[in-house]
């Protein structure tokens, strides 16, 4: 049994939820921002998407995002470059796009190529140490209360950055929908 067949098959759910909770947004629903100090829908779909892409390149794929390959930041017309851990909030907010289609487009993308990935590595990575200990930068974060002081697994890294980051935002992009006056999608 491949482990990496497994995960694709539990970031399938994700994913869908994902994509239904985009595919009735306006462009005016994705910018909308309630105060000062709340982040747009705009921030919950780029930060996780986003990091989907460049952390899943970044280890398993050919080290390119389709972000930059696709040169999706001046297709979709975002105001803010990246929403990564880290951003100050009062930079986040700002971010808007100006082409909800090929923002559609690139989500759509990431989530075939996390499928293709997942579906093509070989399971004897599934247990190599991506770090030895938990870089500093993820201090506070869920991948630090999962492992401590390290290391980190292929195993760990990915239960983090694909399947948990996606749930808890996804709650994040619910709760947004309802500030737009927009239902839940989850199950």
């Amino acid at each position: 049994m491949n482990r990496f067949h497994d995960l694709a098959r539990r970031m399938n759910p994700p994913h869908a939820s994902w994509q239904a909770a985009a595919a009735d947004l306006t462009l005016e629903q994705v910018n909308y921002q309630e105060r000062a100090g709340v982040l747009p829908i705009a921030f919950s779909l780029m930060h996780l998407v986003m990091t989907e892409d460049e952390r899943l390149v970044d280890r398993l794929g050919d080290g390119q995002s389709l972000w930059t390959k696709g040169n999706y930041a001046d297709k979709v017309g975002v105001t803010v470059p990246t929403v990564f851990r880290g951003t100050p909030i009062e930079v986040a907010e700002r971010l808007r796009f100006s082409d909800l289609d090929a923002w559609r487009a690139y989500q759509t993308g990431v989530f075939a190529q996390t499928d293709q990935i997942l579906a093509t590595t070989p399971d004897a990575r599934y247990d190599e140490v991506v770090f030895d200990a938990v870089p500093e930068s993820q201090h506070g974060g869920y991948l630090h209360l999962l492992c401590g002081s390290g290391p980190v697994t292929m195993r760990d890294f990915l239960e983090v950055v694909l399947y948990h980051h996606s749930l808890r935002h996804l709650g994040e992009l619910e709760h947004a929908r309802a500030l737009v006056g927009l239902h839940g999608v989850g199950g």
